[in-house]
């Protein structure tokens, strides 16, 4: 039973060019699309540049990041593999004499670096010599050029891991500004909450002290009755009234404190309500600056998660 499929395949020759005529298809498909992604991928090339009047062979590369990332990032390379400062030239050049750059070429070499705006896009060139005027050439250093051109190529991950940096550092100072909002915002809560508990001892106090000065009005008001009340000899009448107007005084007197302390007592609510309102208003500004906080903080993981996939 085990030759049957075999031997099956054999008396059907339509099949048998069908498997292998797909195995080829899918084959083709495989080497274009890795033809496709090699070109896709490759942003340098060999190129032509002046410099001092005389056109030269150089290794282009068009990045499309802004001029300030590209350079940034080439600048971040070059310290990183000691080159120095570099010495401007003619024609927007930096040169690094004698740098020892092993992913270009074994051996030292001059070399002639360039960074161009082109908005929205940035053009980068590499002029190469052994020393002097003694500039390389694709056709006698084709070696140097091909990892040139790798070397260019391979140079986007190093500027977009630069330009992430940059964005994870500006992004760490939005969410440290979130944070000082917050503590603002934490801080003005703190001090709504002291008005309203102060606002809420004044009112406890004023009902102690309401209480305190109706009873002394109600008991002034009773005394008053009681004086005007009194019979008194024509003799007598004069120092009557002059009771009479001392009590009316009095009574008058405690009425005002009452109303005044009633007063109080209706400021001082008003103050409770206004630090209740305040603390409703700044629970609101809390809960928009957390949800900011977390979504800065996304953005945040989403850079380092970015930076970690490169």
């Amino acid at each position: 039973m085990q030759y049957l499929y075999p031997l099956k395949n054999i008396f059907n020759p339509i099949q048998l060019f069908k498997q292998k005529n797909m195995k080829k298809f899918l084959l083709s498909v495989l080497v274009c699309s890795v033809l496709g992604l090699n070109a896709f991928a490759q942003i340098a090339k060999v190129n032509t540049s002046e410099l001092n009047k005389v056109s030269r062979p150089c290794v282009s590369a068009d990045y499309g990041m802004s001029y300030e990332i590209v350079e940034g990032a080439f600048k971040k390379k070059f310290a990183d593999m000691k080159f120095g400062s570099g010495d401007k030239t003619k024609d927007g050049y930096r040169l690094f004499k004698g740098v020892t750059f092993p992913e270009i070429s074994p051996n030292k070499i001059d070399l002639y670096y360039r960074v161009e705006d082109r908005k929205p896009n940035t053009t980068v060139y590499f002029l190469m010599s052994s020393g002097y005027d003694n500039f390389l050439k694709p056709e006698t250093d084709s070696v140097i050029y091909q990892n040139a051109i790798v070397f260019m190529d391979k140079f986007v991950r190093d500027a977009t891991a630069f330009q992430l940096n940059r964005d994870i550092e500006k992004q760490l100072e939005v969410i440290k500004d979130v944070e000082k909002k917050m503590k603002g915002v934490a801080k003005d809560q703190e001090s709504y909450q002291k008005d309203k508990a102060k606002a809420e001892s004044k009112i406890s106090q004023n009902i102690i002290e309401q209480g305190a000065l109706k009873s002394e009005w109600e008991s002034q008001k009773k005394l008053l009755e009681t004086v005007k009340a009194k019979t008194a000899t024509l003799d007598q009448m004069d120092a009557l009234k002059k009771e009479v107007s001392k009590q009316e005084d009095a009574t008058a007197k405690a009425e005002k404190k009452y109303n005044n302390s009633m007063k109080d007592g209706e400021e001082y609510k008003g103050d409770l309500n206004k630090a209740e309102s305040k603390i409703g208003e700044a629970q609101i500004e809390m809960d928009k600056v957390k949800t900011d906080l977390q979504n800065e903080n996304n953005k945040l993981a989403e850079l380092r998660a970015q930076l970690a996939a490169l």
